[in-house]
C-alpha cells in the first residue's frame, strides 16, 4: 500500500524522505540569551520549512547539556523529529549529568526520540578515552548532516570533539565528499549555519546572539530566481544561478510534493454472492 505522511509543521502531507540537521555548540548557555537563540533557531527552521515545504525534517543530536538540548526543545516545538546518537551506553552516558535536573532533562528528551542509537567506536572501543567516544559522535554529526547548525562563539578552544573541532569535521567531509575520485558526492551537503552563541564560561566582551550562513530562498522566490537563470540572461546580465544543494533539496521536495499527492493504493474488498454466504 502507498502511505501518505502527514507534515506536521504545515499541517499538509509531506513525502517519505527527509533532511537531516545536525547540531553541536556550548554546554554553558546565557541564561539571559536562551530567549533569544530559541527565536533564532525557531527562524532558521521556519526558513528551510517554507523552501521544502513537502519534506519532513529530523534533527540529529546526542542531547548534550546547553545547545544540544535547546535545538531539541525548539525541533519538537516545530514538529520535527529527533534522532539521538549516543557516545556510550546510556547509562555511562548519563554520569556526566550531575543534577537532577540535568539528568531528568535528558531522560525527558530521549523518551521523545524517534530512533535512538549509540554510535560504534571501533575494535578498541575499551581502551578509548570519553573524549574520544564524545569526538566519535561528534564526526558522525559532522559527516551525515544536510545542514549543520552551530550555536558558537566563534572561538576555537582547540578541545578535541568540541564545535570548532566538529565545524573542522564538516569541512573535511565536504572537501573529501567533493574529490571526483570519491566514493561521495558533495551536492547533499548543505550549508554550515552559525548561531553565534555566547557562553557563560568565555571572555569578555561576549559576542551578541546573531545568525550567521545562507538560509534558502522560499519556494515561491526559489522558481523565479531558477526560472531567470534557465533563461540564461535577463534585461542584458547574466542571472546567478542557485548553490547545488538548493537545485537538489528543491528535486527531493518535489519528489515528495509527488508522493504526498498521488493518491493512496486501495485494497479491494471481496465480493461475497448471496449463495455463497448461505454456504
Amino acid at each position: 500500500m502507498k502511505e501518505k505522511f502527514a507534515d506536521p509543521n504545515s499541517g499538509s502531507v509531506s513525502g517519505p524522505l527527509p533532511l537531516i540537521f545536525g547540531v553541536s555548540g556550548h554546554r554553558d548557555l546565557f541564561i539571559a540569551d536562551v530567549p533569544q537563540l530559541r527565536d533564532r533557531l525557531s527562524q532558521v527552521f521556519a526558513s528551510f520549512r517554507a523552501a521544502y515545504p513537502h519534506t519532513p525534517f529530523r534533527l540529529l543530536t546526542p542531547l548534550a547539556e546547553g545547545a544540544d538540548r535547546l535545538t531539541a526543545e525548539v525541533a519538537l516545538a516545530s514538529q520535527i523529529s529527533l534522532l539521538v546518537p549516543l557516545p556510550m551506553k546510556r547509562q555511562e552516558y548519563e554520569r556526566d549529568f550531575t543534577t537532577a535536573e540535568s539528568l531528568a532533562e535528558f531522560r525527558t528528551l530521549f523518551a521523545r526520540a524517534e530512533f535512538r542509537w549509540e554510535i560504534p567506536i571501533g575494535p578498541n572501543a575499551r581502551a578509548q578515552s570519553r573524549t574520544k567516544q564524545y569526538a566519535e559522535v561528534g564526526d558522525f554529526i559532522a559527516r551525515n548532516s544536510h545542514i549543520l547548525i552551530l550555536l558558537w562563539d566563534g572561538r576555537d578552544n582547540r578541545k578535541v570533539g568540541g564545535t570548532a573541532w566538529v565545524k573542522k569535521r564538516r569541512e573535511h567531509w565536504v572537501k573529501a565528499a567533493s574529490n571526483p575520485f570519491g566514493s561521495m558526492v558533495s551536492l547533499a551537503y548543505g550549508p554550515t549555519i552559525q548561531v553565534v552563541t555566547p557562553r557563560a564560561s568565555g571572555h569578555l566582551p561576549r559576542p551578541r546572539p546573531a545568525t550567521l550562513g545562507e538560509l534558502p530562498l522560499s519556494a515561491k522566490e526559489f522558481a523565479v530566481t531558477l526560472s531567470k537563470h534557465l533563461g540564461y540572461k535577463r534585461g542584458g546580465t547574466t542571472q546567478k544561478r542557485p548553490p547545488l544543494y538548493q537545485l537538489v533539496y528543491w528535486a527531493l521536495d518535489s519528489f515528495n510534493a509527488s508522493v504526498a499527492s498521488a493518491a493512496p493504493v486501495r485494497s479491494r474488498k471481496k465480493r461475497h454472492s448471496a449463495t455463497r454466504s448461505r454456504l
